[in-house]
């Protein structure tokens, strides 16, 4: 993705809207949510629709379950 120079959650959300841009009537009735990770170990997510979580591990916090901001509220 080109726009990985971004912080990892911008990046999604211009991928959702990318999607979501293509056929906006379409896209309230479909879920789409991208995670995503750059070398810094910076991460975020981004989704069409609420409801999309992901989970992060790290060594030292065990992991913990995350819900993605949406485009759709």
């Amino acid at each position: 993705m080109e726009m990985m120079r971004r912080p990892p959650k911008e990046a999604c959300k211009i991928a959702v809207e990318r999607i979501i841009n293509i056929n906006p009537a379409k896209a309230k009735d479909f879920q789409v949510g991208f995670i995503a990770i750059n070398k810094a170990g910076e991460y975020g997510a981004y989704s069409i629709q609420p409801g999309f979580s992901y989970s992060v591990t790290l060594a030292e916090d065990g992991g913990k379950v995350l819900k993605a901001e949406s485009h759709y509220k």
